[in-house]
């Protein structure tokens, strides 16, 4: 509940400190049960994994022995674009099952996990379409940049007759990768609760979920970036350290089967997809435990525009139970 987590009351805005660590206790206070939670989620995103490991696999072979079955790829696109889309909605609604899960103990309306789950789990094609609705506005606002980028550079460069990179070009390059940057994080936040919107609000479908997240994140942009950055730093040193342990044991067994493969070896295949699988796992572990800590902050950025915006009347859906 609000109170366990040392939170100021509804009516009152909670500052970027309160709110990582309001999500921190969260974490800390339900570590069970969102770590199980967020290990399904991670699951259901490292199985059309192995279906991917399992087809490149398949077309070696097919490839090796020239059996020349272009059928073959076909069926192994379409299974793998479906077994992805499938198992990213899954992974989408347990996700937001612990960002629900947050919101409840915030507003003093604790549910199960249970009774999240059934909550949330019939809006799964709704987190699917919506994922994939983020995907194109955030390939356009990347393709539009870049544009932008491209026809600043190309007018500075045209005005002062500069044919060569020179130090002025540089630097208003380095400023224009900035800017772009500076966008997409702005972006970024304004869409950052879009899958605590589908696990929580009713009658919220991929387009009106969208338009919800800029609503709500109205005027708070940059006090979301600073919350996020402050969770970053929190995070990025384990995730670092994790990083150059993994590379340090896996890249010279993966350098070896790759050098064993160009020669000919076909047990080095195996060697290859062995690591990374073994990667894959070691990846998935992590991203469970710390996938939580995330989760509850976003739902705790919800409570808190929810209560700068709309006040009082926070709410999960009436339950029918």
């Amino acid at each position: 509940m609000a109170g366990n987590i040392g939170s100021p009351s509804p009516m009152q805005p909670l500052t970027v400190g309160n709110v990582v660590s309001a999500g921190m206790r969260l974490y800390r206070s339900h570590l069970k049960d969102y770590f199980f939670v967020a290990l399904i989620a991670s699951l259901w995103l490292f199985l059309p994994l192995l279906f991917f490991i399992g087809a490149g696999l398949v077309g070696f072979w097919n490839v090796r022995f020239n059996n020349n079955a272009p059928g073959i790829w076909v069926v192994l696109v379409v299974v793998g674009i479906i077994a992805y889309l499938y198992g990213l909605g899954k992974a989408l609604v347990n996700t937001s099952v612990i960002s629900r899960l947050a919101f409840g103990e915030l507003v003093n309306q604790p549910e199960t996990v249970s009774i999240a789950r059934s909550q949330v789990n019939p809006k799964l094609w709704t987190f699917v379409f919506n994922a994939l609705l983020l995907f194109v506005i955030f390939l356009a606002i990347f393709v539009m940049l870049f544009i932008f980028g491209a026809i600043v550079l190309g007018l500075f460069q045209f005005a002062l007759g500069v044919t060569e990179p020179n130090i002025a070009t540089i630097l208003l390059t380095i400023l224009v990768y900035l800017v772009i940057l500076t966008a997409v994080v702005w972006f970024s936040a304004r869409f950052l609760i879009a899958d605590v919107l589908i696990g929580i609000e009713n009658n919220l479908d991929a387009v009106t979920t969208v338009g919800r997240s800029w609503e709500l994140t109205q005027n708070n942009t940059w006090r979301i970036v600073v919350i996020l950055f402050v969770a970053l730093l929190i995070t990025f040193p384990i995730q670092l350290v994790f990083q150059i342990i993994t590379q340090s044991v896996t890249q010279p067994i993966l350098l070896q089967s790759i050098q064993d493969a160009i020669s000919g070896s076909v047990n080095a295949v195996y060697s290859i997809a062995a690591v990374y699988l073994v990667t894959f796992v070691l990846a998935y572990l992590l991203n469970a435990a710390f996938l939580p800590f995330w989760q509850s902050i976003k739902a705790v950025i919800y409570y808190d525009l929810r209560s700068r915006r709309e006040g009082l009347g926070l709410k999960l859906r009436e339950r029918e139970f």
